[in-house]
């Protein structure tokens, strides 16, 4: 049997600017960071049938290996031989939230498929495959690299599709600042990734320029994002993560919901030095920066919206895969 699991990420600065469509022609570059949520992966070799069990979103029982979880039933056509095999799988958050849940599923259970033995970039490729190519979905693979990676990470995107991976160091004094002054809420709606970054997607292939121009600024927030942090300055991360919103808001209809407009202006009004939706965006969780002085009143703002606060800290481990004897 094995357990393998692999974290969920923030990022911070520079999403979008992964997604194929852009970085094929201008280069991506992104800064993001793990955290301690994770998401897990139980394997074990079954002898007591001859199918193919699996507890995902739900469980059932396959000889064809026609699981319902598509991420699942792609890495197991690609990466297991077929014979009996139990699987299940548990996430410390909603599929669907912004957090990278399903590149965090698909990293962690083709490491444990293919027993602890691929490397990070080996992970983060294949769950891009997995997800890209076998699926079809018009996604980035920065979810993918921070989380085999983990820690706080620049990804360059180059134009002929290497990516290069930097990690950011941060003093450990600063680290356990940003767990205190980044609060994490939960909106309350799930969305797909793939169908929110569809509009952008198709902005970029026709060359609209506004879409373009947009994208460039969010990549130059990048840099200013690896300064605040190598300069251990809280409130310029914030500044940072505002500006970041106030472009990428404007991406797609699909973005932003005016719920969250609503709650981040009172969250603003109540101390915030700035935020924004993770992931895609179009719902699931809303990071924003608080200095200490104001934290209670930012939770009171949010929290009346009916956001709910999820606790997080910065974690720098990546996928980690385990075997574990049952008769231990």
């Amino acid at each position: 049997m094995w357990i393998s699991s692999a974290p969920l990420r923030v990022s911070l600065a520079g999403g979008g600017t992964d997604v194929p469509g852009y970085a094929h022609r201008f280069g991506g570059l992104v800064l993001g960071a793990t955290t301690d949520l994770r998401v897990t992966v139980v394997g074990r070799a079954a002898g007591a049938h001859r199918h193919i069990r699996a507890c995902l979103d739900a469980c059932s029982s396959t000889a064809s290996g026609g699981v319902t979880n598509p991420f699942a039933r792609e890495a197991l056509s690609r990466h297991w031989d077929g014979s009996p095999l139990d699987l299940a799988s548990f996430a410390d958050v909603p599929g669907g939230s912004g957090l990278g849940s399903s590149s965090a599923f698909s990293v962690a259970l083709v490491a444990g498929l293919e027993g602890g033995r691929l490397t990070a970039a080996e992970a983060a490729e294949a769950a891009s495959s997995i997800e890209m190519h076998g699926l079809g979905r018009p996604v980035g693979r920065q979810d993918q690299y921070l989380s085999a990676y983990g820690g706080f990470r620049v990804l360059d995107f180059h134009r002929d599709g290497t990516v290069t991976v930097e990690e950011v160091p941060v003093e450990a004094e600063f680290v356990r600042r940003l767990d205190e002054e980044l609060l994490l809420f939960f909106t309350g709606r799930t969305r797909d990734a793939g169908e929110v970054l569809g509009e952008q997607n198709a902005r970029v292939g026709r060359s609209d320029r506004d879409t373009e121009r947009r994208l460039h600024e969010i990549k130059a927030l990048t840099p200013l994002a690896l300064d605040a942090l190598k300069n251990n300055d809280a409130t310029a991360l914030g500044h940072v993560l505002a500006a970041h919103w106030e472009l990428k808001r404007r991406l797609g209809s699909r973005v932003s919901l005016p719920s969250v407009e609503r709650a981040y202006s009172d969250a603003l009004d109540a101390g915030a030095t700035g935020g924004k939706l993770l992931g895609a965006g179009g719902g699931g969780y809303f990071l924003v920066h608080t200095p200490a002085a104001g934290r209670e009143e930012v939770r009171t703002a949010l929290t009346a919206h009916g956001f709910t606060e999820q606790p997080f800290r910065f974690d720098r481990r990546g996928v980690r895969v385990s075997a574990v004897d049952p008769a231990d």
